[in-house]
């Protein structure tokens, strides 16, 4: 890898942040697919790429995800496209690696979503997937009839101003 992409991927890993505010400016279709090329591109566990996408972008469906997903009060809903994601469980098969695997992989999709959303000039939030127990089957019968694991949320549309970005840790507050 040479000097240029190096610098061009530190200075990503340097500005990305989580973005909860989001402007009535759209996602081209261009940009959109080369988020979703990060996502195919995403490393997962024994290369099992079980993490599947749902792409929400009818207001409608992103209102109720708004009061559905804990994580995404009140906000949520504002996002251009909201991308959903679960684990085919049938790619995990030890019953050991069923607990966090899917969990795992799903989180690589993540980091890859946002770099490259963040090189995109597009802001992104990852929405955990607490689900109240009482909205758990309105949640599938609405966004998830496969039963899949359900392992969280992108929320994504272009920034709205500058959201703070607080402050990371030392380096040396990373070791233990």
């Amino acid at each position: 890898m040479d000097a240029e992409v190096r610098c061009a991927l530190f200075g990503i890993l340097r500005v990305r942040k989580s973005q909860r505010i989001f402007s009535e400016a759209e996602i081209t279709e261009v940009e959109l697919n080369q988020v979703y090329e990060a996502i195919r591109l995403s490393p997962s566990s024994c290369n099992r790429q079980a993490i599947l996408v749902k792409p929400v972008t009818e207001e409608r469906e992103k209102a109720e995800l708004d009061c559905l997903l804990v994580g995404g009060k009140n906000w949520l809903g504002r996002a251009q496209i909201i991308l959903l994601l679960f684990a085919d469980m049938l790619a995990y098969k030890s019953p050991i690696e069923r607990d966090f695997m899917p969990y795992l992989d799903a989180g690589f999709v993540g980091e890859n979503v946002y770099l490259a959303a963040t090189a995109l000039n597009v802001g992104v939030c990852f929405v955990n997937p607490n689900i109240r127990k009482e909205n758990k089957v309105r949640f599938d019968k609405q966004f998830n009839p496969r039963r899949l694991l359900f392992c969280g949320a992108m929320a994504l549309g272009k920034y709205a101003g500058q959201s703070h970005r607080p402050p990371k840790r030392e380096l040396k507050g990373i070791f233990y």
